[in-house]
């Protein structure tokens, strides 16, 4: 592995993620700004075609999801329930109503295409060890959240990642160490490399 740390000036480079830098964990402290950060990933890979299923608590990230995929909403469904669900397999964007796990876990076991959907939890700290040890069988994952606070921060911690970006440092023991610079730059993990990269905003 290439252990040089790059620094990444971003406004002219940018690192866009694809299917290919999945699985993917985002940690970062509760209600810090960097929740959003998650929800333009989410929705960046939405805009290059990837089916994706999405379990969000917040109504405010949801909104800023929407907002920023508008161009494909009739590609979005929420569902409310197991009926709806099965009504619209084929729809592109999945979104679980409010925080139901019992839902998303159906979904997850009903979906035709789950292996080809990119499974995305955002809020890992208030859902339960079940749905997200369910959610870590399958490599088309981003789990995002503060680790530490999670039911399931032993088994999450555990998984490889292709990539593992981190706005703080966890005292859960994962494979690589966040060092802090400046405000707006954090640590990414991706394919091999490691790098600082400071956000476009």
């Amino acid at each position: 592995m290439d252990t040089h740390i790059n620094f990444l000036k971003v406004g002219n480079k940018k690192h866009h993620f694809d299917t290919s830098d999945l699985p993917a964990l985002i940690h970062y402290k509760c209600k810090e700004w960097w929740s959003h950060y998650s929800m333009s990933l989410i929705a960046n890979l939405a805009l290059q075609w990837s089916k994706v299923l999405i379990l969000t608590w917040y109504p405010q990230a949801k909104e800023q999801f929407y907002a920023d995929t508008k161009i494909i909403a009739e590609e979005t469904i929420v569902v409310h329930n197991l009926a709806e669900l099965k009504k619209n397999t084929d729809k592109q964007i999945i979104v679980i109503h409010d925080d139901d796990e019992t839902l998303c876990l159906a979904a997850i076991k009903t979906l035709p295409d789950i292996h080809e959907r990119i499974i995305f939890i955002k809020n890992i700290e208030i859902f339960h060890k079940n749905l997200l040890t369910t959610c870590l069988k399958y490599d088309k994952l981003i789990l995002s959240g503060e680790l530490d606070a999670c039911v399931a921060k032993a088994n999450i911690s555990k998984k490889k990642y292709t990539s593992i970006l981190l706005f703080s440092q966890p005292k859960t023991t994962l494979p690589h160490t966040f060092v802090p610079l400046e405000q707006y730059a954090w640590y990414i993990r991706s394919k091999n490399k490691e790098s600082y990269v400071k956000s476009a905003q």
